[in-house]
């Protein structure tokens, strides 16, 4: 029995294995961000201007407004998403007192 289960284990992973996919984190916040001229570095460096402090975006616990503070400066500064997406538009988040007008 137990080595039914083991075997029936192995095929399951050498499944999963042989997809090729498995487990893909997230790409780091600054690919989410683009401007015609700049440079990933150039991207880099306006996140930082306008706050950014994790340019990975992974683990960050920073506090929903301050996020679309920097999220609106990016934009402000001519930036665009590669995702299209706009926070104050997406669900409660657009509750926010900095959402007001950009809705």
């Amino acid at each position: 029995m137990f080595t039914w289960r083991l075997l029936l284990s192995f095929c399951a992973l050498l499944l999963v294995g042989c997809t090729g996919r498995g487990f893909q984190p997230p790409p780091p916040e600054f690919t989410n961000w683009k401007k015609s001229g700049v440079s990933q570095e150039g991207v880099k460096s306006a996140m930082t201007a306008c706050g950014y402090t994790n340019l990975t975006g992974t683990g960050d616990k920073t506090p929903i407004d301050q996020v679309l503070t920097q999220f609106y400066c990016m934009k402000d500064s001519g930036f665009k998403r590669t995702d299209n997406i706009d926070l104050c538009k997406e669900g409660r988040i657009g509750e926010s007192p900095v959402c007001e007008g950009r809705r």
